[in-house]
């Protein structure tokens, strides 16, 4: 832890949705698709205006490749408003996918999300995961991919197979190949976060293990290697589905905010960064206390601006929208009380008192961490559920995701 006239709809915008609907009559149209000049090599979320709405439907039907010849990418909500997503507690190694957990997270939040986010764990299998994307695509949100490349789940250890050196080398391109046609033919747009808080120690892929901060045994000379291996790690990918024409894709960057581990400033988020020709959306993870063990007690403000965390993540990017893609804190807490947390990371992000959150995602789960309960679920108690369906029915939080292309 820690997606008029035919020429013009096809030529703007689309909401997810029904837009699969009209994945027929727009092959009969890709001449407009690829007359938009969209090319498999240019990134970021640029591209056409004007968005229209459509409400949740259905599945395509035998969607190919010339569907998605234009790109399609997850854009900002409108001014004034911010996503609301979630984790809706897929299990303890994040891919226990179903309908009924979904469901019942939206039951309780009294609000439907945007998007559902799970993880692959490549030592699980590097195959494209189409049962869990299509489960979260028919309940009309978007799937958000994460990929953890890793051969187990321990933490604080390097890891030999899966390492950012045997990705760059191409070690792993025909699983990715694959991978990235069948994502093409399956024509579902999704959100794809390689990698996560990769500036956190506890994670094979931060820098520490890959090179750490020397700047003489891998590529430019002038950066530190550990983070300039994630940075090529991920571009790696990132062209292959490019060259694999896979144009549905929105390209999440995850760091961690308030967690720097090791703090030297060679690991700081920016230097972990694709670039904005590769990366669509900035995002971050943001935890209080997240179980009853560790002794501290820290507001959502305290997190944001302490050693001057928010700063390192502006720092990533100027242009690109800045998602919270986990927020927690646990219940039961002899230092502090969940439901205050809440009502004040409510008033925060509200406020774009620090940065302006453009989505808020909540990771729904519980665990036991060497016997302290993490409570973190919105129902860990009845104030914290009030709490948080307090906060979230504010209508500044919406459940459509707009794509364009």
């Amino acid at each position: 832890m820690l997606i008029k006239l035919a020429h013009r709809f096809f030529c703007h915008g689309v909401q997810y949705g029904k837009f699969f609907l009209l994945v027929g009559f727009m092959l009969a149209l890709s001449n407009c698709s690829s007359g938009s000049g969209a090319s498999s090599s240019s990134g970021g979320s640029g591209g056409g205006s004007g968005v229209i709405p459509i409400t949740t439907g259905s599945t395509p039907s035998n969607p190919t490749a010339s569907s998605f010849r234009a790109k399609i990418k997850l854009l900002p909500p409108p001014a004034g408003k911010k996503y609301f997503a979630a984790f809706p507690d897929f299990g303890g190694e994040e891919n226990l996918v179903t309908a009924d957990r979904i469901q019942a997270f939206e039951a309780l939040a009294k609000k439907k999300i945007t998007w559902a986010q799970f993880s692959q764990n490549w030592q699980q299998g590097l195959v494209y995961p189409k049962a869990a994307i299509h489960t979260i695509h028919d309940q009309g949100i978007v799937p958000l991919v994460r990929m953890m490349p890793r051969s187990n789940f321990d933490e604080y250890k390097a890891e030999k197979k899966y390492s950012m050196a045997n990705i760059i080398a191409g070690k792993f391109d025909v699983q990715l190949r694959q991978w990235a046609r069948q994502a093409r033919q399956d024509g579902i747009p999704f959100m794809f976060d390689f990698a996560v808080e990769m500036n956190g120690k506890w994670f094979p892929w931060n820098g520490y293990w890959n090179g750490g901060g020397g700047k003489m045994g891998y590529g430019d000379p002038s950066l530190p290697d550990g983070p300039e291996r994630y940075r090529d790690a991920y571009r790696h990918i990132i062209n292959i589905f490019r060259q694999e024409k896979v144009n549905h894709v929105t390209w999440m960057f995850h760091a961690a905010m308030d967690m720097d581990e090791p703090t030297d400033r060679w690991n700081e988020p920016k230097n972990y960064y694709p670039g904005d020709d590769y990366i669509d959306w900035v995002g971050v993870s943001i935890y209080g206390a997240q179980h009853t063990g560790e002794n501290y007690w820290d507001s959502f403000g305290d997190v944001v601006s302490y050693r001057g965390a928010y700063q390192k993540l502006a720092a990533v990017s100027s242009t690109k929208p800045i998602a919270i893609l986990e927020l927690g804190v646990t219940d039961q807490h002899p230092l502090g009380d969940k439901a205050d947390w809440l009502k004040g990371a409510f008033e925060d992000i509200k406020a774009n008192k620090y940065l302006n959150f453009q989505a808020l995602t909540y990771w729904h789960e519980n665990w036991d961490d060497n016997g302290h309960p993490a409570a973190i679920r919105i129902d860990s108690s009845p104030a914290a559920l009030a709490a948080f369906q307090n906060g979230i029915k504010d209508d500044i939080y919406i459940s459509t995701a707009r794509f364009s292309h």
